[in-house]
């Protein structure tokens, strides 16, 4: 049987005026900020021109008529820029802008504030850098580029692992950095290596540690064979695995840790 409309309290009401709009909880959006709109700009301006990291900016003079605002928007929007690491403002001689670069590093500082503001710990983060590196695992041994894989891959290959297992902490960040990059997916591997950076950063680059440890250095080795024989399934089963490890590693150093809410150290 179908439902009935239930009948109003008020007979003498109009459909219009009985008719109640649902409320909504989205966060009205704001209005963009000058300087928002001139940093905007100016990275637009980077990206049609091709301009690499390092490459100059012009003069202050320069983009005030470009943009047709006041000094201080364009210094704000400057500022924004330079926190996000997407420029880097030059002081004393040699003065000027010059081009950043897109690093992970900078998009995970931002969410690190975020994060701490929602009330996020550390076993959610470690959650989520479970479910994150085995996708970027995944889509790397699906690169249908292979001499590309085998290039970048091919020196963390190792039939001797003992040997490797001198390899310093940089060597194991950068093993993630070239799989992130495999995944050929800008989108994701952006996104995603933001969570992994906050976990690599406060746990592979602890003080008390300069070396990585023989299982992760076997881990890599064996995540780069499954990558470059183009295993995709292997390479998420194996990257699940390595993550494991690494967490528990993170738990064995900072037990009371996991709980605490998630902050930039």
């Amino acid at each position: 049987m179908p439902l009935r409309a239930k009948p109003s309290s008020a007979p003498n009401e109009s459909a219009s005026q009985t008719t109640r709009t649902p409320p909504t909880f989205a966060t009205p959006r704001r209005a963009s900020k000058t300087s928002e709109i001139v940093a905007l700009e100016i990275v637009r301006n980077i990206v049609e021109q091709d301009l690499k990291p390092g490459d100059r900016l012009p003069l202050e003079a320069e983009m005030l008529k470009q943009y047709r605002v006041s000094r201080s928007s364009l210094r704000e929007a400057l500022r924004l820029l330079e926190v996000q690491g997407l420029i880097a403002i030059r002081p004393g001689p040699g003065a000027g802008t010059v081009v950043g670069s897109v690093h992970p590093g900078n998009l995970a500082r931002t969410l690190t504030l975020y994060l701490h503001m929602a009330g996020s710990t550390y076993d959610k983060l470690l959650d989520a850098w479970m479910a994150a590196e085995p996708v970027l695992a995944g889509l790397a041994a699906k690169n249908p580029d292979r001499a590309k894989v085998r290039e970048m891959m091919g020196p963390f290959v190792s039939k001797d692992h003992a040997e490797h297992g001198k390899w310093a902490i940089a060597e194991g960040l950068d093993f993630h950095d070239r799989i992130a990059t495999l995944a050929d997916n800008p989108v994701l591997a952006l996104a995603l290596q933001s969570i992994s950076y906050i976990s690599t950063e406060q746990v592979l680059t602890n003080p008390e540690r300069s070396q990585l440890e023989e299982q992760i250095v076997h881990d890599h080795s064996e995540l780069a064979e499954a990558i470059i024989a183009g295993k995709p399934d292997k390479a998420e089963k194996l990257m699940a695995e390595h993550i494991q490890h690494v967490v528990e590693d993170f738990k064995a150093y900072w037990p009371r840790r996991v709980g605490e809410k998630i902050q930039w150290r």
